[in-house]
């Protein structure tokens, strides 16, 4: 089996929120570039933090060891797409 690339998380990632925030009538910005921070840009709020931490566990079948990774940059795309991806290489 092929490691999961950051490309790959962030693809799942994006279509996870534009689903989610498709229900609640909102889009997701255009422009979700690798230092947008999904808490302070409103994508999502602490409570949708922890419903995305674990459907990357659910979507990929493994855990994530988030306790590993920096706090402040648990909700930016770009570290938290590269930090999913190297965890499930590391398994």
């Amino acid at each position: 089996m092929n490691p999961v690339t950051a490309e790959q998380v962030r693809s799942f990632l994006t279509d996870y929120l534009k689903q989610k925030l498709e229900v609640s009538g909102r889009s997701l910005p255009d422009d979700l570039s690798d230092d947008c921070d999904l808490l302070l840009s409103g994508v999502i709020d602490s409570l949708g933090l922890l419903e995305l931490v674990t459907v990357l566990s659910e979507r990929f079948n493994q855990q994530l060891a988030f306790e590993e990774f920096d706090p402040e940059q648990m909700t930016i795309v770009g570290p938290l797409c590269r930090f999913v991806a190297q965890q499930l290489s590391a398994k």
